[in-house]
C-alpha cells in the first residue's frame, strides 16, 4: 500500500472518530434529565473533534477551501455516519436510551422538510461560530465558543446532521425513506449555514 492510500485511510479514520465523538455527546444528552446540562455536556463531542483534529462534516463546510474537493467532503460525511452509527448499534441494547431516542426522533421527523432545512441552517451557523471561535479566540474564550455554539444549537432545537445520524439510528423506528430524506435535507441546511460564515 502506497503513501497516498495510507493518507486516505488516515483521513477516513478521522471522519469516523468525529462521528463517534458527536455520538458520545448524544449518549450523554439522552442520559441527562436536565436539558440544559445535557446541552452543556454534549459539547464534549465538538471539543474532542477540535482538540484531536478529527474531520467533522459540519466543521468542514464553514471553510471555503474545503469546497475545492467535494469528494473529500462526501467521504467525511460517510465516515461521520459510520462512526455515529457504530455507537448507535452499541447502544441499541440500552432500552431506556433507545426509548428516549425514539421520542426525540419522532419529534424530529414530524417537522416539515422546510423546518428541517431552516433548523439545519441555524445549526450550521452555530457550529461555524464554535469552530471559528475556537480557532481565533484565545485562552478560555476558545472553549467558551465551543460550549456556547453547541448549547445554542441544541437549546434552539436546530438540527445537526451527525448528531441526527446517531439519534435516528439508535431510535430504530424511522422508516428508511424518511430517515434518508431527513438526513439529506439536514445536510443541505447545515451546509448552507456553514456557507454563510465561510468568508469570515
Amino acid at each position: 500500500m502506497n503513501n497516498k492510500a495510507f493518507a486516505v485511510l488516515g483521513e477516513f479514520k478521522n471522519s469516523v472518530l468525529a462521528g463517534i465523538s458527536i455520538a458520545l455527546g448524544g449518549v450523554v444528552f439522552l442520559q441527562c434529565e436536565n436539558r440544559l446540562l445535557g446541552a452543556f455536556l454534549f459539547s464534549i463531542g465538538l471539543y474532542s473533534v477540535l482538540v484531536f483534529g478529527f474531520d467533522l462534516f459540519t466543521g468542514k463546510v464553514c471553510f471555503t477551501e474545503n469546497y475545492k474537493d467535494p469528494a473529500k467532503l462526501a467521504k467525511v460525511w460517510i465516515g461521520n455516519f459510520i462512526g455515529a452509527a457504530f455507537i448507535s448499534l452499541i447502544m441499541l441494547s440500552h432500552s431506556q436510551l433507545a426509548a428516549k431516542a425514539q421520542e426525540i426522533a419522532a419529534a424530529k421527523v414530524s417537522k416539515s422538510l422546510w423546518n428541517v432545512l431552516i433548523d439545519g441552517v441555524i445549526c450550521g451557523i452555530c457550529i461555524a461560530v464554535a469552530v471559528k471561535g475556537y480557532r481565533r479566540a484565545e485562552g478560555a474564550g476558545r472553549y467558551l465558543a465551543v460550549i456556547l455554539g453547541v448549547m445554542v444549537f441544541i437549546l434552539a432545537g436546530s438540527e445537526h446532521v451527525v448528531a441526527n445520524m446517531f439519534y435516528l439510528t439508535v431510535a430504530g423506528n424511522v422508516p428508511i425513506g424518511q430517515y434518508l430524506l431527513f438526513l439529506l435535507v439536514n445536510t443541505v441546511g447545515n451546509t448552507l449555514g456553514g456557507l454563510l460564515f465561510s468568508k469570515i
